[in-house]
């Protein structure tokens, strides 16, 4: 009798803990599963960094050096000793001049010649009579005098022949190509008129204009490439305008070339220029920043949430955006974008890709 009680006390225990389980389980069945709603974001610390933007130019190719060559001397010409697309070297003769001016010079010399020989004669018939005694010292210097007179307008009157007749023989200025000839024999020039042009030689340089935006971040000795159907050169910048050019509102910039080759005066030329410039700058990714009304901020990681934060930005490539203010080095920027990214939004910082 007493076992009996013992099992079927046994038993009631065993079917009441089989209750109380099956009671649990469906009580956990009836309770929804609790799930992490907050986002996971990466984020990281402002960058130092410089950002760089270019822009693309159209130039001209030209002669670093280019001479206009003109007569210092009026009159026929007689004989022209070159042709286009001639390579001369400087102080090569170019042409020769017959002019009636150095006619007149000529004469004026010749006459000065024969007063300055009277002069001289005059003087010497009366030194030894004033030696003697029989001329006065005034009538003495009077001779001397005349005598030095006649002789230095005789010298000038040779100096001025003489330059007007190497004037008569047209040289060239520089060493370089005969770009134009503009003469022929028998021709009338006068002193403002071109006998030819003559370029550098491979000396080549580009001339292109710029914006005032570009203008602030160029200078003499700034490079600048220079492609040319496929080929790229490098240029280095020789002058740079600082007055616009009326006719383009441009400034006129140059750049000389050291390899030249495949390239020809007068091509057009593509360059790449420096637009504007920020360097050693604070920087975020392009993408973390949004705008608000048109004012910049980023979502900064504060304490498990994500904070709305207001900067003030400058100029952007691809990739980095210039911070002028509102973050510090300290700052955590969220970089990872989400619909649930709302100030005050609370989130989980993925530690594996945070700037810590």
């Amino acid at each position: 009798m007493r076992k009996t009680t013992k099992r079927l006390l046994a038993g009631g225990l065993v079917l009441v803990a089989a209750a109380g389980i099956g009671w649990n389980v469906i009580k956990s069945m009836e309770q929804p599963a609790q799930y992490e709603n907050r986002p996971t974001i990466s984020a990281e610390h402002p960058e130092t960094g410089d950002i760089i933007l270019y822009t693309d130019l159209t130039g001209t190719v030209e002669p670093r050096s280019r001479a206009s060559v003109q007569p210092k001397i009026g009159g026929e010409i007689l004989e022209v000793y070159f042709q286009a697309g001639d390579h001369v070297q400087a102080g090569q003769e170019l042409c020769r001049i017959d002019s009636d001016v150095l006619t007149s010079l000529k004469l004026q010399m010749d006459a000065a010649s024969v007063s300055s020989n009277e002069a001289a004669r005059e003087l010497a018939r009366q030194e030894p009579l004033y030696a003697a005694g029989y001329v006065s010292q005034q009538l003495i210097e009077q001779a001397r005098d005349s005598a030095k007179s006649a002789q230095i307008a005789y010298e000038s009157a040779k100096h001025q022949y003489e330059l007007q007749l190497d004037y008569t023989t047209v040289k060239a200025p520089i060493s370089g190509v005969v770009e134009t000839r503009n003469v022929e024999p028998h021709d009338h020039v006068d002193t403002s008129a071109e006998i030819c042009v003559i370029s550098a030689g491979e000396q080549l340089q580009v001339k292109f204009g710029i914006t005032e935006t570009i203008l602030k971040h160029m200078k003499a000795g700034d490079t600048v490439s220079v492609e040319k159907n496929g080929t790229s050169y490098e240029g280095q910048v020789t002058e740079v305008g600082t007055m616009a050019n009326p006719s383009t509102g441009l400034y006129d910039v140059k750049a000389e070339i050291s390899q030249t080759g495949g390239l020809t005066s007068g091509t057009k030329v593509k360059l790449t220029v420096v637009m504007d410039q920020a360097r050693s700058v604070m920087t975020v990714p392009v993408d973390a920043v949004n705008y608000d009304n048109g004012e910049a901020f980023v979502y900064c990681y504060q304490d498990g949430s994500a904070r709305k934060t207001k900067i003030v930005s400058g100029i952007y490539d691809s990739g980095r955006m210039e911070v002028i203010s509102g973050l510090d080095s300290s700052s955590l920027v969220i970089t990872s974008w989400s619909n649930e990214l709302l100030d005050g939004a609370q989130v989980i910082l993925d530690t594996r890709e945070a700037g810590e």
